[in-house]
């Protein structure tokens, strides 16, 4: 984690700090402090699952940055829901899966193209994650469309409900494919396969570092062994506790900063939440471009925007059965 971020961490204090001193202006300097914070928090727990993973191993590593990678939409997800912000809620869903598959995307191929000119991706990874993206699409779609000929909403509350739930069950059967191909690339050398565009320019030495490595370990590691397991764990806990608090702050203060300032709870869902709580993956996979690695920076963004259309949408919408009113899955 560049050492930036952790002078950042100083937020995630301030923040609640301001919240309790209190002061004119203070919804404006906490949301502020607030946002901020969780671009370093979001980093930290993102390094603490890639460290747990040294001891657990690929595939209760898989789960664990499956489960705390999306720490931060989730949370400031459940509190927003908890607020009754259904709005702000589908704003930031929404924003995440634009912001990951054309913002990230799409700066890493200018940036790698600027860089290196022509840049080669595997075919099949590409396709997977495009047919991934259109499923969840179809599906966060569906109750839509149906709301325009169904006019019961106890019935589009269900269908959200029902569509949660494959959803769900789809992105497990990602996430194990997902796994048991890391596993599998770690055990028998890289190739990418008759499906590639083309190969990749690597010379011998940089072939046989990737194949001793997954390719995201390789760029996203720092050389030296992780902290122990205890201190991982704590330092995991430590941030989602942060994120939590912090998110329950930002959310206090989406309503008097719209008031004060003009911006719409819309925008800031659809925008602002978005490029903070995803600003860890945006730095990755623009650096890993840069690297002249674009088939992992497409896995990157193209993986974010599944994860949130999979897992962060379907879980907030079973989440907001336990309060009113519900959160479901009709995009205006």
């Amino acid at each position: 984690m560049p050492r930036w971020l952790y002078y950042l961490l100083a937020t995630a204090i301030v923040a609640p700090a301001i919240s309790i001193i209190g002061g004119s202006q203070q919804e404006i300097a906490i949301f502020i402090c607030s946002v901020i914070s969780l671009i370093p928090l979001a980093a930290l727990i993102s390094r603490a699952t890639e460290d747990l993973e040294y001891y657990v191993g690929p595939i209760a590593g898989g789960l664990l940055n499956a489960t705390f990678g999306n720490a931060p939409e989730i949370i400031i997800g459940i509190v927003a829901i908890q607020h009754g912000l259904i709005t702000v809620v589908k704003a930031s869903i929404t924003g995440s899966i634009l912001s990951n598959a054309l913002l990230v995307l799409g700066m890493s191929l200018a940036a790698g193209g600027w860089r290196w000119g022509k840049q080669y991706f595997n075919a099949r990874d590409a396709g997977q994650f495009a047919s991934m993206m259109a499923l969840a699409v179809a599906a966060l779609a569906l109750p839509a469309t149906a709301s325009l000929l169904i006019k019961d909403p106890g019935r589009i509350e269900t269908m959200s409900v029902a569509i949660s739930i494959i959803l769900l069950f789809v992105y497990a059967l990602y996430l194990a494919t997902h796994i048991f191909h890391l596993h599998a690339e770690r055990r028998i050398p890289h190739r990418l396969g008759k499906h590639a565009v083309r190969p990749p320019r690597e010379t011998g030495d940089e072939a046989e570092e990737a194949n001793s490595e997954s390719e995201a370990h390789e760029v996203m590691s720092t050389g030296t062994k992780p902290p122990p397991p205890w201190l991982t764990l704590l330092i995991l806990c430590g941030a989602t506790i942060g994120t939590a608090w912090n998110s329950e702050l930002l959310v206090g203060a989406i309503e008097p900063v719209t008031k004060l300032i003009g911006w719409s709870p819309v925008f800031i869902g659809l925008v602002i939440i978005p490029i903070v709580g995803n600003a860890t993956e945006h730095t990755s996979a623009l650096v890993i471009a840069l690297k002249d690695r674009v088939d992992l920076s497409m896995a990157i963004a193209a993986g974010s925007s599944i994860q949130v259309a999979t897992l962060v949408a379907p879980l907030l919408v079973l989440v907001g059965l336990f309060y009113s009113p519900h959160l479901d899955l009709i995009f205006q």
